[in-house]
């Protein structure tokens, strides 16, 4: 009985959901929203990335994203690198979440590499 009972949790496939990376790009814009705000049971906040020819929307919290939440800090660093568009750009990283909702959980700052000398 061991056996059978071992044998079916080695043969249940485990799923993992990896981190993805979206592209990288500009923070266009940043939106929090409060208790108060009509979207604040869809989504806590969301990031808008200029993605070259697409603006990519990445969200947090909310039922799109549920327990998928930013750090005050790290929302912080979200509006440095959208006051310094000419400078940083960030690498977002996403889970899926409900209705193919970009699931925010990390991002990378960098600056942005000069072109090459001809």
């Amino acid at each position: 009985m061991k056996g059978a009972a071992l044998a079916a949790v080695v043969l249940v496939p485990a799923v993992a959901y990896a981190d993805a990376d979206g592209l990288k790009g500009t923070v266009a814009s940043v939106t929090i929203n409060e208790t108060y705000a009509d979207d604040y049971t869809a989504e806590r906040g969301n990031l808008i990335v200029n993605e070259g020819s697409v603006a990519r929307k990445y969200q947090w919290g909310g039922t799109a994203c549920n327990g998928k939440n930013l750090s005050e800090a790290n929302i912080a660093l979200l509006f440095r690198a959208l006051e310094a568009t000419d400078k940083l750009e960030v690498v977002p990283s996403y889970k899926g979440g409900a209705g193919g909702a970009r699931c925010l959980v990390g991002f990378r700052v960098q600056v942005i590499a000069a072109p090459p000398a001809n």
